[in-house]
């Protein structure tokens, strides 16, 4: 079976897309869990009604916005537990800018032993980025040189994107040594996971990403400088508890 795991912040316009476009590809082969993140526009009011007409989709909901990182740790919370060892779990945006037509290649690598996780990455042969602005490549330029420098994970470009496959086996393997994979509530969470799950010597592998920032329909709920802070912090209390 395989598991996506959709966190959503107010993603009301696009979300209805992007769980059309999971079901598309993968139809009865998924179950799509929506982590909705207190939103105040329509984002459980677009998962309950896919579901209604009949989509795979579980919808669970924070009271008020916690959080990327909390949407991780309830998502986890609620699919891992279900999973068999040999399932698949994907994580990609809501915003329309992470496409689910790459889910069957990412999934086939793992269920053929090629891959126990396998990133979608804007920096491996065939990857790009579309519409993100300047400054932020900049940034996510700078945080992959940071990481390989670090932390250098075989098979690993892209640190900080988050639209990943895992197998059930390590997720299980990965709570079982740290208790939890996520500590961080913001936007370093999705660093924080892979690095937690690099001392499992996992085999990883990366498919090439094209980021489609031109679709994203609503602003950024990133804030950049808190972001580098808080990866930077990160990044110390890593290095002390590996």
């Amino acid at each position: 079976m395989i598991h996506v795991l959709l966190p959503a912040y107010n993603e009301g316009e696009a979300l209805g897309v992007v769980i059309d476009g999971i079901y598309k590809t993968l139809g009865g082969s998924c179950l799509i869990w929506v982590v909705d993140d207190g939103s105040t526009d329509s984002t459980a009011a677009v998962a309950r009604g896919r579901a209604e007409k009949g989509a795979p989709v579980t919808l669970l909901q924070h009271g008020r916005n916690r959080g990327l990182g909390q949407a991780f740790r309830t998502g986890l919370g609620a699919v891992v537990p279900v999973m068999a060892t040999d399932d698949v779990l994907v994580v990609l945006d809501a915003d329309d800018t992470h496409p689910p037509a790459l889910i069957p290649s990412m999934v086939r690598l793992i269920e053929e032993g090629g891959a126990d996780l396998v990133i979608a990455s804007r920096f491996a042969p065939g990857g790009l980025e579309t519409g993100v602005p300047f400054f932020r490549r900049i940034l996510s330029a700078g945080a992959r040189a940071l990481f390989t420098f670090l932390f250098h994970v075989p098979g690993v470009r892209d640190y900080t994107c988050a639209y990943r496959a895992y197998r059930g086996d390590l997720l299980r393997r990965g709570i079982e040594r740290w208790g939890e994979l996520v500590t961080e509530d913001g936007f370093a969470s999705s660093a924080e996971w892979l690095l937690r799950l690099s001392v499992l010597k996992p085999l990883v592998a990366e498919v090439p990403l094209v980021l489609r920032y031109d679709r994203k329909t609503t602003p950024s709920k990133m804030k950049v400088f808190s972001t580098v802070r808080r990866t930077l912090a990160m990044l110390r209390r890593f290095r002390k508890i590996r």
